[in-house]
């Protein structure tokens, strides 16, 4: 008994004084903070290309003001890709960080059951013993009652310790989760700020066509301003994502400038979020209500959400006479759930909160999230809503904030590169349209 419980004694100590090692996470901090500050001197750099766009914006149209601009806008993009690529390894530190943090209280939490296994056997052991056992062991009963006193205060100390550091361990658990999903949007965010830099080249190739073909001169240029139309080509390599969906170039113009006049947004800028937006949906349209949407939310724990979403669901494809496992909602990301509808994405619960105002506007009597009309609509009155119609670089970034998160202050990296590349997609359209 007494080697029992000086084993149990050794495990108590550690249990109680163990110390996860702040060595490693002070290291990967220091990384991190590292990173921070490149993401910030990038952002200044940023700042100055934009000051260069605004300008150049803001003169006649010449042929040196377009190519400065258009080299303002590669350089800008290729720096935000650099930041893009800083913030991904950051998030990836993060996710290692907060493992290690996991295992070291699981180790801790494992160190507590031990102890308390310990001190239960002795407990048992205790009680399985016989009056006369216990009498010829301790000198006094009053010393027999003290030692199980003893141990029955160490067994509720140590279970609160327990269900203490499970609530940790649950929080950690949940902080990783958040931290791949974020490394999951930043991959996503990338590879579309990938396509933005190729998309600026293409133009930059074609504006050095011109130069060439207008051998540098002025009147040339501007008598090829003068009798521009709408570069359908040029557009088209801007609105790739929509295109997969099959919404032509010229519906993504008809219906994006209708849509956009309505509310009194600019159409290039609502063209460029649906695209992106599509992109962010590399799963649009291959996914199905019942396993991308309310199974996946129930996986996640949260039942009370899967009803709503299907009970929405259910709600627009049955007053569209549609059979609900006939119509594609996008397939579960790798973080959160599918069950977004259409070209705008909307998921069900919000399609039915704008139904209304899309039906006023359009005249449709029955809104339907899959059809371009009312997709663009819908996202249009989203983007007006949240300072879109201001027309300013400002609102418009505050309206794709909105747009992604459902604030329009929201400051995370995913809401800054959101919207950056949105504006950086929508002034090669507007340029085109």
């Amino acid at each position: 008994m007494m080697k029992a419980g000086i084993i149990c004694l050794v495990l108590f100590v550690f249990a109680v004084f163990w110390a996860p090692s702040a060595f490693g996470v002070t290291n990967v901090q220091q990384e991190i903070d590292i990173r921070n500050k490149q993401i910030e001197e990038i952002q200044k750099q940023i700042d100055q290309y934009q000051k260069e766009i605004d300008a150049n914006s803001s003169m006649a149209r010449t042929l040196s003001s377009e190519i400065g601009k258009l080299n303002a806008q590669i350089g800008k993009i290729q720096l935000e890709i650099k930041s893009l690529g800083i913030a991904i390894e950051q998030t990836g530190m993060e996710i290692q960080n907060t493992s290690g943090q996991i295992q070291e209280l699981e180790s801790q939490l494992n160190l507590h059951k031990a102890a308390m296994g310990c001190y239960l056997a002795s407990l048992n052991e205790l009680d399985s013993r016989s009056l006369t056992e216990i009498l010829f062991k301790h000198q006094r009963l009053s010393e027999y009652f003290n030692q199980i006193k003893e141990l029955e205060d160490t067994q509720n100390n140590l279970q609160l310790a327990i269900v203490e550091i499970k609530g940790i361990r649950s929080d950690l658990e949940d902080k990783k989760l958040t931290l791949e999903n974020k490394e999951n949007e930043l991959q996503d965010l990338k590879r579309f700020q990938v396509s933005a830099k190729s998309s600026l080249e293409q133009n930059k190739t074609v504006k050095n066509k011109i130069l060439v073909d207008t051998k540098g001169k002025e009147v040339k240029f501007q008598e090829l301003v003068t009798k521009a139309q709408k570069d359908i080509e040029a557009i088209k390599g801007q609105i790739g994502y929509l295109l997969q969906q099959g919404i032509t170039v010229e519906d993504a113009i008809k219906y994006g400038e209708l849509a956009a006049m309505r509310l009194g947004i600019r159409p290039a800028f609502l063209i460029a979020l649906l695209d992106v937006e599509s992109g962010l949906g590399k799963n649009v349209g291959t996914g199905n209500w019942m396993d991308d949407m309310y199974n996946c939310y129930l996986k996640l724990g949260k039942e009370s959400r899967a009803a709503q979403e299907k009970d929405a669901f259910f709600a627009i494809v049955n007053k569209l006479g549609i059979d609900p496992n006939s119509v594609k909602v996008s397939r579960e990301p790798n973080y959160g759930c599918g069950g977004a509808m259409g070209p705008a994405q909307f998921i069900p619960t919000t399609w039915l909160a704008y139904e209304a105002q899309v039906a006023n506007l359009t005249g449709h009597t029955l809104p339907n999230p899959w059809n371009i009309e009312d997709a663009f609509t819908a996202a249009a009155i989203k983007l007006a809503k949240g300072g879109a119609a201001d027309k300013t670089r400002t609102g418009e970034i505050r309206a794709a904030k909105a747009y992604i998160s459902g604030s329009s202050t929201c400051s995370s990296k995913i809401c800054n590169y959101y919207s950056n590349i949105i504006l950086n997609k929508a002034a090669i359209i507007e340029s085109n349209l």
